[in-house]
């Protein structure tokens, strides 16, 4: 049975169980945390040995507090937790966050059976244990123990790990990825994947959902939920390797099970798999910022013609089709390039290509009915100006906005030095993807061209 999770992300009254003055420990780190969100509602510190705590007055037990509770935050140790599950059943609290670890994980799983045995016949909604908690930017609340702020946006993401969802929050802001929710569900004694895909479907802040799991506890729920989900679900399944099979029994007490099965679910849900963490962030920036590839040829522009074979092998190995150029979109770049330079796919714009040859062949491209993505591409070939480059760039960026016609995804992708990091912020600040690597833009645009197969399988694309 599904309940409503607004509850546990927008509660209108907080209490933190084993609250501390002591800085060292997890329960100041949460309290704190809270207080710096800044967010609107009641907080109660509960410490049977305070009277006050960062000027909040503290409560003795989680049933001494006067008003009503929507979420507890539990941070004490193991042993002591099913008493303060028991509290929160008697205070009729609705959610319940378990930031302590020493259960499954580490196998006491009768722990968890006992706490699971004593919420069964209520409504409480359990998440953990052995979890970070949760970080709703959207809304500014900080309901973890962790350090780290993440840029605001539309990308969700779930962690079976508490250490690599932190990890997470601060890629996510050096690559200028905004997020949504952060949340880790540690041992999933209750909250589980499937239900926050199917929260996050709904949530008007979430655009795309991002997963790192070790194993799922229903394959069969979890694979429906993605099937239901209308927006891209990418999936980073750990444990592919017997070696990494055995890692995920020792870090959150779960079975990996086969990564074949896995993988082919995750196909057959709709679903994107990633190779990694840094993957997942490279086709998320794609997919928040960028249509959907209605098919999978790809244009390539580039004044570099190494880099634009390379990035051919790349869309290629990845199943995309890198093809020839029509007629007309051959005339149009014809007449922009050097006499000795003859039009191609990948168009070689050749080293000294400025602002305009950049901006001319990607209309050229965009205007191109047998293209459906273009990636433009620059080498630092000491002759150019790379600011020529971004801004061409930019450029069709805006023009897109303007023509129906433009609706195709553009991606870039860069090799050179330090001229370049102010050129690859000021595009990543705009919204526009770009790689260091011909393998990571061809990944990039790949899932584009998945995201796109999908809605069209739907009916949402045409």
């Amino acid at each position: 049975m599904k309940y409503d999770l607004d509850s546990f992300f927008k509660p209108k009254s907080i209490a933190v169980v084993g609250a501390s003055r002591d800085s060292r420990k997890i329960g100041h780190a949460a309290l704190k945390n809270i207080l710096i969100s800044d967010y609107p509602c009641d907080l109660y510190p509960i410490n049977p040995h305070e009277e006050e705590i960062l000027g909040l007055k503290c409560y003795h037990k989680l049933t001494d507090v006067p008003k009503p509770i929507d979420l507890v935050l539990i941070c004490v140790p193991a042993k002591i937790v099913p008493q303060i599950v028991r509290d929160s059943i008697e205070k009729k609290v609705k959610h319940i966050i378990i930031i302590s670890s020493g259960f499954s994980e580490v196998g006491n799983k009768k722990l968890e059976e006992e706490i699971q045995d004593l919420i069964r016949d209520t409504k409480i909604r359990v998440l953990g244990p052995n979890t970070m908690g949760y970080k709703n930017a959207s809304d500014g609340l900080d309901a973890s123990f962790v350090f780290g702020e993440p840029r605001k946006g539309n990308l969700s993401l779930i962690s079976q790990s508490g250490a690599l969802g932190i990890g997470m929050i601060y890629l996510a802001n050096n690559e200028f990825v905004g997020v949504s929710k952060i949340i880790g569900v540690g041992n999933k004694l209750d909250i589980d994947d499937d239900d926050l895909i199917e929260y996050f479907s709904r949530d008007p802040d979430t655009k795309v959902i991002g997963l790192y799991i070790e194993a799922v506890k229903d394959g069969r729920k979890f694979m429906n939920s993605i099937k239901a989900c209308k927006k891209p679900v990418l999936v980073v399944k750990a444990g592919r390797s017997k070696a990494g099979a055995r890692a995920t029994a020792s870090h959150t007490g779960s079975m990996a099970g086969s990564d074949q099965i896995y993988s082919a679910a995750i196909k057959q849900a709709g679903g994107i798999r990633c190779r990694d963490i840094v993957e997942l962030f490279d086709i998320a920036r794609a997919l928040a910022g960028q249509p959907p590839m209605r098919g999978n040829r790809v244009g390539i522009i580039t004044n570099g013609g190494g880099l634009g074979i390379l990035l051919t092998d790349a869309c290629e190995d990845n199943g995309l089709h890198v093809p020839k150029l029509s007629d007309e979109t051959y005339e149009k770049i014809d007449k922009i390039l050097p006499e000795l330079v003859k039009p191609n796919n990948p168009v070689d714009l050749v080293a000294d290509a400025g602002f305009y040859r950049y901006e001319a062949a990607t209309k050229a491209m965009l205007e191109d009915e047998n293209i459906d993505g273009v990636i433009v591409a620059s080498v630092h070939g000491g002759y150019a100006r790379p600011r020529e480059f971004t801004g061409a760039i930019l450029k069709m960026i805006r023009e897109r906005k303007l023509h129906e016609a433009y609706r195709k995804p553009i991606l870039a992708t860069w090799v050179g030095g330090r001229e370049y990091e102010d050129l690859v912020y000021d595009l990543k600040s705009a919204g526009v993807p770009i790689y260091p690597s011909s393998w990571r833009t061809a990944r990039a645009m790949w899932g584009l061209y998945v995201e796109g197969q999908r809605l069209r399988r739907e009916g949402l694309l045409d």
